[in-house]
């Protein structure tokens, strides 16, 4: 895993959990410095930052570690999100629709 995929992933997680890297340092117990050094790159998290950096940022290790399960969610929800209401015809329509433009998306863009 490369630490500026997970400095990344930490700095957006305490941003939107609306926290400054000293607050989330004091929920963790350590260092301000050790935040902003695991934010820049400069440190990897330890095993058991891996697991107190979730809780205090209210989401899971997978979630911090594995970034592209979070987009696919958020993706995937927001599909969900514009299904929902659809009537059984207009989800019929949207469907088939979505399984032509994969298609065609899969054929045409490499």
């Amino acid at each position: 895993m490369e630490n500026t995929m997970i400095s990344q992933r930490i700095r957006h997680y305490r941003r939107q959990a609306k926290l400054s890297q000293e607050d989330l340092a004091a929920k963790v117990d350590v260092s301000e410095t050790y935040i902003r050094k695991l934010e820049s790159g400069d440190r990897f998290p330890s095993l058991d930052m891996v697991l107190k950096l979730p809780r205090a940022l209210s989401t899971t290790p997978d979630h911090l570690l594995l970034w592209s399960s979070v987009l696919s969610q958020n993706k995937s929800a927001g599909v969900l999100e514009l299904l929902s209401d659809c009537t059984p015809t207009e989800f019929i329509i949207l469907y088939e629709n979505m399984v032509t433009r994969k298609k065609l998306l899969r054929e045409h863009v490499k």
